[in-house]
Parts: structure tokens; C-alpha cells; sequence
């Protein structure tokens, strides 16, 4: 094969993958370069190139990206810079899911939303806590109503952008009640505070901590939801089906790099035979994952699905991606060789990082029971005991 036949046939393996990933009008795509600058600084310069506000409707100064173009924005953004992507992807969540509330109430979130789009402000999502639930609207942290607020004590941990992040949305239960509230906090409140890092083994860099909240106000302006804490109402629906099709999309990336970098390694290659098979089987794993996480999407999006099937969808989907990420680095581990185990490779980084999509909410036992439940007509819940 000629450096000229190369060049021709190398990214024909995108012209699959790439297929269907349609980015907004509004984000041409990352432009930073992911080796210079702290990862602070990388994640900030993503959020001013207009990223933040993707999801955010246009009447409020965002793009109006809807759920589709904002995880093509989370998996381009996860090709060129995963530890970023990762970290962003709950910001991308969380401004997805205020939109989508908006949207079903048409409520004052729309100037929480405009804020943030004319700041080009960075959202942490602070659910996630040290022996909490996979309902992210059942929260360990408390909240007092006080005032013409609520004062909130409690851990979050781990929180990606717990440094970068201008404001961070949190869920604690009311105390003396059943409810759980969802709201947004300045982080430069005082009683907030950023402990540690999140020693990690891949996605290491992406700003991620715990957050110690010691008695913070939060005015009651701020708070946008308040509902049962155990219940799985549209709220809880809507953030697991945006969750699951954004970090579908973000290690879709990931893993995307990791085949580019086995089809490199075959084109450049006079040994081609079973290597070439290991890269058929990579692609249709990866074009199978991209293609229920766009469908997804769009059906959400059109209202075509919603409710029950679609949170089942969504958690047999996220269930998929932990399946999808094992079977392609399994498959590729030949084809590249010593590289995906040796220190300063950029696939030994791959590998790790997409490790780290084993172990986000909801639990795979939970995901695959959940769908079972459903199947037979069971209640569905985020508890594979029950």
C-alpha cells in the first residue's frame, strides 16, 4: 500500500462513525488545544467558545441546540479532549434538563436559564453523594426552609467542575418532609467550599472534587423543583434520558479515538487479515451505540417516547454503553498492542478513561433490572434489591 492510498482510505472509518452527528449551527466545534493550559483553563476556554449555552432556547441567548445536536457537541468535544468532555458532560446535563423543565412548565427557570447563557456560566451537577441514591431526587444532603429560602448542609462527591463551575445544582431533602429540592447555588456562597480531588484512575483532569456545603443559603428564587424524594415523576424521566444519550455520546468519542487509532495502525501495516476483521467488529459495535443514542434523542425530543418506556430506554441504553466500551477495547487490544499498557500512550489514556463508563448512575444491575421490571410489569426503580 502507497502513502498515497493511505491517505485515501484512513477516515473512511469516520465517514461511519461520524454519520448522523450533526453539531449545531452555533458551536462549530472545539478549537482549544487540549495539551496547553491547566485543565481549568481548558474547560473555561471551551465554555466561552459558546458550548455553555448550547442547550439553552434561543429566546434566552443560548443556541437552541436540542438533545441530538447537544450530545454531537459532547462527542466531538470527547474526541479532541475527553477529560474536558467528561467534566462538561454534567453541565450539558444540567442545562438540558433546566430547558426541558422550561419547556413542560414555562416557569421562572427561563431567566435562571437566560443568566447562564449571557455568562457563558459553567453548571456543576452536584447530585451525587457518599452513600446516596442512584434517584438523583433522593439526596442525603438537608435543607432547612429559612427565610425567603432554604439553608442546605451536605456532601457532594464526586462533582466534576468543582473549581471552574459559576454555579452548582444540587438536590437535598427537606427537612420534616418528604421532599427532595432541586436548585441552583453560587459557588462562591459562603459555607461552600471545594475539598481534594477525585483520585481518579482515567479522567483525572477534569476538575472533579467534593463539595462541602456547611450551612449555605440559598434563596428560594433559586430553587426551580420540589417533589417527592423517592418518586420517579417527569423530572426524574427527563434527567435520565438526557443523561444516558449525553454520556452515551461523550464515550462514543472516546472510543471512537480508540478505533481511529487501530485503523492507523492496519493502514500502516502490511498485516492486515484478522486485524482487518477486528476492525469490522469495532465499527458496527460503535455504530450500533450511536445509533440508539441519536434515536433516543429524536424520540424524546418529538415526544414519540416518554414516560416509563422511555426511561426504560434510557437505562437499557446506558446499560449498552458499559457492554459497547468492553467489547470494542477487547477487540481492538490486538490490533494495538503494548500501546494500550504502556505509560505516555494516548491509547493507554483511552483505555483508562473509557474505564470510568462502568461507573456512573444508574448502577448497570439497576439499569438491567429496571428494564426487566418493565418488561414484566413491574414498578420501575433504581434499586435492584427491591
Amino acid at each position: 500500500m502507497t502513502l498515497t492510498d493511505i491517505d485515501r482510505h484512513t477516515d473512511r472509518h469516520l465517514t461511519l462513525l461520524d454519520a448522523g452527528w450533526h453539531l449545531p449551527d452555533a458551536w462549530p466545534g472545539p478549537v482549544h488545544d487540549p495539551e496547553e493550559g491547566t485543565p481549568a483553563e481548558r474547560i473555561r476556554a471551551v465554555a466561552a467558545s459558546g458550548f455553555a449555552s448550547l442547550a439553552i432556547p434561543e429566546a434566552f441567548g443560548g443556541a437552541g441546540a436540542d438533545l441530538a445536536g447537544t450530545a454531537a457537541a459532547q462527542r466531538a468535544l470527547a474526541r479532541r479532549d475527553p477529560h474536558a468532555a467528561i467534566a462538561l458532560n454534567m453541565h450539558s446535563l444540567t442545562v438540558g434538563l433546566m430547558t426541558d423543565y422550561w419547556e413542560r412548565h414555562r416557569d421562572t427557570t427561563s431567566w435562571l436559564l437566560e443568566g447562564i447563557a449571557t455568562q457563558n456560566a459553567l453548571v456543576a451537577s452536584a447530585f451525587a453523594e457518599p452513600g446516596g441514591s442512584a434517584n438523583f431526587l433522593s439526596s442525603v444532603s438537608t435543607a432547612r426552609r429559612e427565610g425567603r429560602g432554604y439553608v442546605v448542609s451536605g456532601t457532594k462527591y464526586p462533582c466534576s467542575l468543582a473549581s471552574t463551575a459559576t454555579l452548582v445544582c444540587l438536590s437535598a431533602r427537606v427537612a420534616g418532609t418528604d421532599d427532595t429540592i432541586i436548585a441552583l447555588c453560587p459557588s462562591a456562597s459562603p459555607g461552600l467550599r471545594v475539598e481534594g480531588d477525585w483520585p481518579s484512575l482515567g479522567m483525572n483532569v477534569s476538575d472533579t472534587a467534593k463539595l462541602v456545603l456547611d450551612e449555605v443559603e440559598i434563596d428560594d428564587r433559586l430553587v426551580f423543583h420540589r417533589a417527592p424524594a423517592d418518586s420517579i415523576d417527569d423530572t426524574v424521566i427527563a434527567g435520565i434520558v438526557w443523561f444516558a444519550v449525553l454520556i452515551g455520546a461523550t464515550y462514543h468519542g472516546v472510543l471512537t479515538s480508540l478505533l481511529d487509532l487501530a485503523v492507523k495502525t492496519v493502514t500502516t501495516s502490511d498485516r492486515h487479515g484478522p486485524r482487518t476483521v477486528r476492525i469490522g467488529q469495532a465499527a458496527r459495535d460503535l455504530l450500533a451505540l450511536g445509533g440508539a443514542c441519536r434515536q433516543l434523542a429524536r424520540d424524546w425530543t418529538d415526544g414519540s417516547l416518554g414516560g416509563e418506556p422511555a426511561l426504560a430506554t434510557a437505562m437499557a441504553l446506558r446499560s449498552s454503553l458499559s457492554d459497547t466500551r468492553d467489547r470494542v477495547v477487547s477487540t481492538l487490544t490486538p490490533v494495538i498492542g503494548s500501546r494500550m499498557y504502556t505509560r505516555g500512550q494516548h491509547a493507554a489514556a483511552l483505555h483508562l478513561d473509557s474505564l470510568a463508563a462502568h461507573h456512573h448512575p444508574p448502577s448497570l444491575l439497576a439499569c438491567d433490572e429496571a428494564v426487566g421490571a418493565y418488561c414484566t410489569g413491574r414498578p420501575l426503580g433504581f434499586d435492584p434489591s427491591s
